[in-house]
């Protein structure tokens, strides 16, 4: 069976269990964006490394892993202890990732006018 390319009920059930996440359902539009949750970042990469993930759940953990990246980068007072971790799963799983680091790069567009991550995201 081909995996999905958005969260299954199955994943969203287990990541919302297993992560504790908040603010959204199985029919919130953009779920991943809806559930990111900046303080929980270091727990999203943890459970990422350390456990055996579906592709489906690889795929969606990582587009919350990069919304709260997103918004951890925005603050600029902030070091980054973050972004070698990541680098270095969306390296490791680039098969799974490629559209995703793909949508995040923001190809072909100014930088100013992308996300923070997205000169990070252009070195993957």
């Amino acid at each position: 069976m081909k995996e999905l390319k958005f969260p299954s009920k199955k994943t969203i059930e287990k990541l919302t269990k297993e992560l504790n996440l908040k603010g959204a359902n199985e029919y919130t539009q953009d779920w991943e964006c809806e559930v990111a949750n900046i303080n929980q970042l270091p727990d999203y990469i943890k459970y990422y490394i350390s456990n055996e993930l579906s592709l489906n759940e690889k795929s969606t953990l990582m587009r919350i892993i990069l919304e709260a990246y997103n918004d951890y980068i925005s603050l600029e007072s902030q070091e980054d202890i973050y972004g070698k971790s990541i680098e270095e799963i969306l390296n490791r799983d680039y098969y799974i990732h490629k559209d995703t680091v793909t949508y995040w790069s923001c190809e072909g567009e100014d930088l100013s006018e992308c996300f923070t991550i997205s000169a990070f995201m252009r070195k993957i």
